[in-house]
């Protein structure tokens, strides 16, 4: 069978564009990785003790950090497993997604928490499916 293409530079670039807009997020910028399983398992295994699948991280960026190569608020780094996105490229919006929501502060610690980001989820994918590109967000991307 046929691996999928993981999804390019630009369209990842225009998805976390779609998704900073749907959440009313204006004039910020963020760094997205793409990293295979064994790289983002062992970044998982040390800043996350939990034991679930190794699909996205997300460290969100202090916010009184200096970011002198910007004037754009910095929202920090999200890694996306490369090897994920490749047998199923329909998760990328839902994991680039979930990192965003991880980089604005949402979490899923407790009932509430888990009910909030689930609840924005869900709406916030059902928003994309109309939703463009902000010229006021950008992102800066890389692959490993």
């Amino acid at each position: 069978m046929p691996a999928h293409p993981i999804p390019a530079e630009k369209k990842l670039e225009a998805l976390a564009a779609k998704i900073l807009k749907a959440v009313d997020v204006r004039g910020a910028t963020l760094d997205i990785f793409l990293l295979p399983n064994r790289e983002i398992a062992a970044m998982k295994a040390k800043f996350i003790k939990k034991k679930t699948e190794p699909n996205v991280l997300a460290f969100p960026e202090p916010a009184t950090f200096p970011h002198p190569e910007t004037k754009r608020r910095y929202l920090g780094e999200i890694y996306l497993n490369k090897d994920i996105l490749k047998k199923s490229p329909e998760r990328t919006a839902p994991l680039l997604l979930h990192g965003i929501l991880h980089l604005l502060g949402y979490d899923h610690k407790n009932a509430e928490d888990i009910k909030k980001m689930e609840g924005w989820e869900k709406k916030i994918l059902l928003l994309l499916r109309g939703a463009r590109g902000s010229a006021g967000t950008r992102t800066r991307f890389s692959a490993w």
